[in-house]
């Protein structure tokens, strides 16, 4: 606690601070806040006190504030491409209003654009608990190419109609496109479903080509979107297809000082049989920390090697001795050039190879000050769990599981699904974890969405296996693990992810209260305002006086 006037002051509404802070009765009511930090948190009367004429004080009458929650593994960057070219069906609850957004977009735009809706939701989500079909679609947009595709997995399609067929040059009795299935009518010819990341690939392709003005004004958009859900930070996971030029929208709004939340950023392999080659030269040009307290470079993945790389996991990787000594050879590579690294496995398969790779290097190089991490890790054994705790690893859990859980029961078995990811064991054996969501391709970027998976272990659609009880976090561990724990990851858990002095005042004032909601009320939370660096970067309706606040405009890097 600071006797200095701050320069902001929350105050009005219970804080949680982080674990140990109660959320009912004795908890904090005020947030002072000096020079982008925390200076004090306790009652609003004693920190009152402090302010003078220059403090700007902000009555949340009432409303929870919480540290702004961090998604420790999300593709923010890549979405952020694209993301005011799709429709966002993340919240859609109807085919028939699915429907109408495609109608409405079709009224909206030029004859012949493209209209799409990629990733994030789920037919199971739907009412009719169908997925769009290709007539359907032709009746709504006629005039434009349509693809839909939802979440990814082995087991789910997407659909187009007949203008996104013709524009593709799918039609009569064409060969399937590389790396994917069209599915056929009884004549051989495609009848609009499409199965595979290739095919997949390929529509994005000729759909989504944002102009680089276009592109920065959607990456605004996207993050503004995840600050109104009182995020304040990302992990970017990276992903398929992110070599260096599809970075400079991200940089350019950051040099711009528009960046409404944090980024950290991971770099990977783009291109199959040349990830030595790739990884190498993100070493070579840049190094971890590179950039500001706003974006930074990271570290290495999750894409390493794409012949360790199991996809969805929906079935088993057969990772060759050839692909295991490249893996191997990169990450030693990261070791003695003291990189973070993040390692994408689902399978206990998988992640047990990927260990092999690790011991590996641990066995002659020091890691464990690196905090290397897998991502996913939902079928991970007690067994791989050990030796992760043994090799001072994290873990990134994400809610994919939320919206994929009558897949991958078919797939794994109804027992693997209602033990992953194993939280309780990932508890009791002391592993830093951090919460997220894999979006915007795997699952829906909402927070409280996930959040709901992670206290509830509730299926979105109600009807696959929900989660053991033993392995679903009290609300409590589950927000912890969405900010202080997903800060462990960037190194910063000791000055963002909790609201006391000396951190970050990252914070976010809730529409509801997320300790007292019922379950199936959290989703439905989103931030009334939030603030990052004790700027405003969101103020809904309540708070529609405040201006939203830029950063001073960064020099090119």
């Amino acid at each position: 606690m600071t006797d200095r006037a701050p320069d902001l002051l929350i105050t009005g509404g219970p804080v949680w601070t982080g674990i140990g802070c109660p959320a009912g009765a004795g908890a904090p009511t005020a947030v002072a806040v000096s020079g982008g930090l925390v200076t004090g948190v306790g009652p609003a009367d004693q920190l009152a006190a402090l302010a003078d004429s220059q403090t700007t004080t902000i009555d949340v009458s009432g409303r929870r504030v919480v540290p702004g929650l961090i998604d420790s593994h999300m593709h923010a960057v890549r979405a952020g491409l694209t993301y005011s070219d799709e429709l966002d069906w993340t919240q859609v609850r109807s085919v028939a209003d699915a429907l109408e957004m495609v109608r409405a977009a079709a009224a909206a735009s030029p004859a012949g654009s493209w209209i799409t809706a990629l990733g994030g939701w789920h037919a199971g989500q739907f009412a009719e608990r169908r997925m769009p079909e290709h007539a359907e679609l032709d009746d709504v947009a006629p005039g434009h190419p349509v693809f839909i595709h939802p979440v990814y997995g082995n087991d789910d399609h997407g659909v187009l109609n007949t203008a996104a067929l013709d524009a593709m040059g799918w039609t009569g009795r064409c060969a399937d496109p590389a790396g994917a299935v069209l599915h056929r009518r009884a004549d051989g010819t495609p009848d609009g479903r499409l199965s595979g990341v290739g095919g997949y690939q390929q529509v994005s392709a000729v759909a989504l080509r944002p102009t680089p003005a276009a592109a920065q004004a959607s990456t605004r958009a996207f993050l503004s979107r995840l600050a109104a859900l009182g995020l304040t930070g990302v992990v970017d996971a990276g992903g398929l297809g992110m070599l260096p030029d599809r970075y400079q929208a991200v940089w350019a709004v950051w040099r711009a000082g528009n960046l409404p939340i944090r980024l950290r950023l991971n770099l990977g392999a783009a291109t199959r049989g040349a990830e030595p080659a790739e990884i190498a030269a993100w070493q070579h040009y840049l190094t971890p920390g590179m950039g500001d307290d706003m974006l930074s470079v990271l570290g290495l993945g999750e894409v390493v090697h794409f012949g360790c790389h199991d996809w969805v996991g929906m079935t088993p990787l057969d990772i060759t001795d050839a692909a295991f000594a490249e893996f191997t050879a990169i990450a030693r590579q990261a070791a003695l050039q003291r990189w973070p690294l993040t390692v994408h496995a689902i399978l206990d398969s998988s992640v047990t190879r990927i260990l092999d790779a690790i011991e590996k290097v641990a066995a002659d190089l020091p890691i464990a000050d690196l905090r290397w991490s897998l991502c996913h890790a939902e079928c991970a054994s007690e067994a791989s769990l050990r030796r992760v705790r043994d090799l001072g690893l994290g873990l990134a859990v994400q809610s994919r599981l939320g919206q994929k859980a009558t897949d991958c029961a078919v797939r794994w078995g109804e027992d693997a699904v209602r033990n992953g990811p194993p939280l309780a064991d990932i508890v009791a054996l002391g592993i830093p974890f951090g919460a997220g969501t894999d979006s915007t391709r795997d699952a829906s970027y909402n927070p409280w969405q996930a959040l709901t998976w992670f206290v509830t272990g509730l299926p979105y659609d109600g009807r696959g296996p929900r989660r053991a009880e033993r392995h679903r976090l009290d609300r409590a561990t589950a927000l912890d693990a969405y900010t202080r724990g997903s800060a462990w990851f960037s190194f910063e858990d000791d000055r963002r992810g909790t609201l006391v002095a000396g951190c970050y005042a990252d914070l976010a004032v809730l529409s509801d209260d997320y300790f007292a909601v019922p379950d199936d009320e959290i989703a439905g939370i989103s931030a009334d305002l939030t603030v990052v660096g004790g700027r405003v970067v969101h103020a809904a309706r309540p708070f529609a006086g405040l201006a939203v606040q830029r950063v001073a405009r960064r020099a090119a890097p």
